[in-house]
């Protein structure tokens, strides 16, 4: 006998919509205790409907649900604190719900994931781009380290050699980070500075060269576990600077 699942005022983020039907909407929540979950909106597309905010962007919501099946029915949704981030700033959200629908399995609870997801969000407003950075960088290795695949930026790959500020290295997905024996013969592109690592390790992106490895690094990591999925908010980014 299938038994009834009820949540009760959780927090959520709403991390992907889409029309059910002529009136309702189904939602792809991430929440705190109970990871990420679906529930069905009922007549959330009507005018008055108490549900209709469930649409609202970059929102912590309080929610309540039941249901028997892997989608829930929402019966209570409440807006906790709205962030109201400028144009650009919502593009670094879009990033962040794609990497979670792409990364997470579902009903599988990861309460770090979900904090620094809530820091950024409060970030948005009041830190500079360079601040925001940062935090999404540590966004991407906690993401990865609760999936299962966690980075060691402190040792070489395959040694217990630590990594060394004045050695250069190429980065590898499933290794680390492998030491260059002859830099001649590996393009600028393909590996870091020691102590780039060594700053990205301890959260210091104060550097513009430690933040352009750092992005390197995560996108290298992150393209490679998600395989044939792709973070369709780059693509339209890179379309625009195009188009400029």
């Amino acid at each position: 006998m299938t038994m009834l699942k009820t949540i009760t005022l959780e927090p959520a983020f709403v991390i992907h919509t889409q029309s059910f039907s002529e009136s309702s909407v189904i939602a792809v929540l991430f929440t705190r205790h109970f990871g990420k979950i679906s529930v069905i909106a009922k007549g959330a597309q009507r005018p008055k409907s108490k549900f209709k905010l469930i649409k609202t962007p970059a929102t912590l919501f309080s929610i309540s649900s039941r249901g028997k099946t892997d989608l829930q029915t929402l019966i209570n949704c409440e807006i906790t604190e709205y962030f109201d981030p400028s144009p650009s700033s919502y593009n670094f959200l879009v990033y962040l719900n794609e990497l979670l629908t792409k990364m997470l399995g579902r009903e599988d609870a990861h309460v770090e994931v979900f904090d620094q997801y809530l820091s950024i969000c409060r970030s948005l407003n009041n830190s500079d781009r360079k601040e925001i950075e940062a935090n999404i960088r540590l966004f991407e290795v906690i993401l990865l380290r609760e999936a299962g695949y966690g980075l060691d930026f402190k040792s070489e790959a395959h040694s217990e050699e630590i990594i060394k500020e004045d050695s250069t290295y190429k980065f590898d997905p499933m290794s680390g980070f492998l030491p260059l024996k002859d830099q001649l013969e590996n393009r600028q592109d393909d590996h870091f500075k020691g102590k780039d690592i060594i700053n990205f390790s301890r959260g210091d992106l104060s550097s513009s060269s430690t933040r352009k490895a750092s992005k390197k690094i995560m996108r290298q990591a992150l393209d490679f576990h998600l395989g044939a999925k792709k973070i369709k908010i780059r693509e339209y980014l890179s379309l625009k600077e195009q188009r400029r």
